[in-house]
């Protein structure tokens, strides 16, 4: 019978074996579209790079357990606050990160904003691929998978400190990944993948936090949409 400390060993290996297959094929989708730029399947493999070890990674933490189960224990619940915490979040990092671009570049770097699934896409984005895959599908599935599978098995694996010192370092970390992931996946020049690094740090912070303190995964979920739905919203061609 296995423990409570073999479970979240469990679950921590395969989410971290997760993130480094996502890197893996990120970076094997990157080098396909360099030698096929024209290619018009990219973006779809861009997304489908990351995604698939992602959902490999959660159906391997939580084989045999159930749906129901698996996601009750990642915490995907929704309350009315949740929306008001989501608007709250993806508007006041939006601000955040346009700001420190302005500051840094003289732009605010207004462009499609770089999910860790969003490079080697196609010239001209389709709805499906430029709306429903940044703004619905990437934010559950990444919420579920950071704040949902890494977030609250990093707070298990410190149970030993104080609840608040735990979920505190669970925040901290699982946000450093997180902004790590989207850096390293971007591979653009120094400056923009520590824009990008900011950026998704500022997110992750407060959308980690939220999760901690509500036990839920809605009110990250919702700031998400909405912190990429407002950069393709801004951005998105006339």
């Amino acid at each position: 019978m296995r423990t409570i400390t073999d479970v979240w060993k469990i679950r921590l290996a395969w989410a971290v074996l997760g993130i480094v297959a996502a890197l893996t094929c990120g970076w094997a989708v990157r080098n396909l579209s360099a030698q096929a730029p024209g290619w018009p399947f990219l973006g779809v493999a861009a997304y489908l790079a990351a995604w698939i070890p992602f959902l490999a990674a959660l159906a391997a933490s939580f084989w045999g357990e159930g749906f129901s189960r698996a996601m009750a224990w990642l915490g995907l619940r929704f309350r009315v606050l949740d929306v008001l915490w989501g608007i709250g979040i993806g508007c006041l990092v939006r601000a955040v990160d346009a700001t420190v671009r302005l500051t840094a570049t003289g732009e605010t770097g207004l462009v499609q904003q770089p999910t860790l699934s969003a490079l080697g896409s196609p010239p001209a984005e389709t709805i499906a691929w430029g709306i429903v895959a940044p703004v619905i599908i990437a934010p559950i599935l990444e919420e579920l998978y950071f704040r949902g599978l890494m977030q609250r098995t990093l707070g298990e694996a410190l149970a030993r400190f104080g609840s608040v010192a735990r979920w505190a370092a669970a925040v901290v970390l699982t946000s450093v990944v997180f902004a790590a992931v989207h850096a390293l996946l971007l591979l653009a020049t120094p400056t923009e993948a520590l824009l990008t690094g900011i950026a998704t740090f500022v997110f992750a912070l407060a959308a980690g936090t939220t999760a901690a303190v509500t036990g839920r995964l809605g009110g990250a979920i919702v700031g998400h949409v909405v912190f990429n739905g407002l950069g393709v919203l801004l951005t998105w061609p006339a």
